[in-house]
This record gives structure tokens, C-alpha cells and sequence, in this order.
């Protein structure tokens, strides 16, 4: 009994120690991405899928210091800069709606990494670069 508990336990930590890569979960199969930016931040996005559909999306970034930009909330102090008067975890929950809506492959961005549609551009200006990468990937890996 000891060793099976122990052996399950083995295998959440092996699971939960994989950046990237697919977990169960009772709301259906989640992929997950993490990406390294040039800044050493660190965005990972995650979807849910069950039965092929997208059920949910969450993305985050974690900078070199271990901070995440969504769990800073206004602290993080984008709102002063941003054309649209919004922080980073409201742009990035727009982000997640979005796709969650209309699919990972309607976001598309220009070289630089801003995206081009004004539906996007509406509610999320940030550069996306680094985000859809990952969010690509996990994408990827439900494929």
C-alpha cells in the first residue's frame, strides 16, 4: 500500500516538474507551453481541451525575479503606459477570451510581434511575440 501511494505520488511530482507537455484533469486534457523570452521572462500558457474543443486558456509570465506579471495585478504598473488605459493581467484575460472564442490561429501578429487585427488590438496591445509562441506550442501538442 505504502509503495503505491508512494508511486503516485513519484509520478505528480515527475508530471508537475515537465514544462511542457499534457496533464488530465476532470474538465478535460490540459497542454501546457513555457517559453523563455529574451528578457529571461518566462510565459507559459496552458489550454484545456476536451473531446477536440478548446475549453479554457490561461496565460502567465513569470519574470527573472519569480514575479508573476498576472498575480501583480495593478501593482504591475502598465495601465500609465498602455495606449487602451489597461494593465497586463487585463490584457492578457482579454487575450485568453479571444482565443478561447475564436481559436489560437486568429491571433496573428506583424514582425514585431504586436498583433494586427483591431479586434485584438481593442483589448490587448502588448507584444505577443513570446505569449503566442508558447500558446502555439501547447496548441501543438494537443495536435
Amino acid at each position: 500500500m505504502n509503495k503505491k501511494i508512494l508511486g503516485m505520488g513519484l509520478a505528480a511530482m515527475m508530471m508537475a516538474a515537465c514544462s511542457n507537455g499534457a496533464a488530465s484533469t476532470s474538465a478535460g486534457k490540459e497542454y501546457k507551453a513555457t517559453v523563455a523570452g529574451s528578457d529571461g521572462t518566462e510565459y507559459t500558457a496552458v489550454l484545456t481541451k476536451e473531446d477536440g474543443k478548446l475549453t479554457g486558456v490561461s496565460i502567465d509570465a513569470v519574470d527573472a525575479e519569480g514575479k508573476s506579471k498576472k498575480e501583480a495585478g495593478d501593482d504591475y504598473g502598465m495601465k500609465k503606459a498602455s495606449a487602451i488605459n489597461k494593465e497586463w493581467y487585463q490584457q492578457i484575460e482579454f487575450l485568453e477570451n479571444y482565443i478561447l472564442e475564436h481559436g489560437v490561429d486568429a491571433v496573428k501578429l506583424n514582425a514585431e510581434g504586436q498583433p494586427e487585427g483591431e479586434d485584438v488590438k481593442s483589448g490587448c496591445t502588448i507584444n505577443l511575440k513570446d505569449i503566442m509562441e508558447a500558446v502555439n506550442e501547447a496548441n501543438n501538442e494537443s495536435k
